[in-house]
């Protein structure tokens, strides 16, 4: 598969990032790179390479137990600035 300006300017206008013209070649280019490895890695033999799972099954997976958390006291030890038990923080709304 050959990458295209015209893929490339889709891709860009997608993620809406503004690129200029070097930088548009630039990843034409590297596109084209991922491309050709990916097609390499899809002419490997794979037929004799044994299933791979990273994802537990249910009997795999710990009991779900609740237990004692942290005091209010113990987590906002070290804070800086705290009130009525919580972390206070700047205002953030313009």
């Amino acid at each position: 598969m050959e990458i295209t300006d015209k893929d490339i300017e889709h891709l860009a206008q997608l993620s809406r990032l503004t690129f200029s013209e070097s930088e548009l070649s630039s990843f034409k280019g590297q596109f084209q790179s991922i491309i050709n490895y990916v097609n390499q890695l899809q002419s490997v033999d794979t037929n004799n390479v044994k299933d791979f799972t990273i994802i537990k099954t249910l009997d795999e997976l710990r009991i779900d137990e609740s237990r004692e958390s942290l005091s209010n006291e113990l987590v906002t030890m070290n804070a800086k600035n705290k009130s009525k038990g919580a972390f206070k923080v700047p205002t953030v709304v313009e």
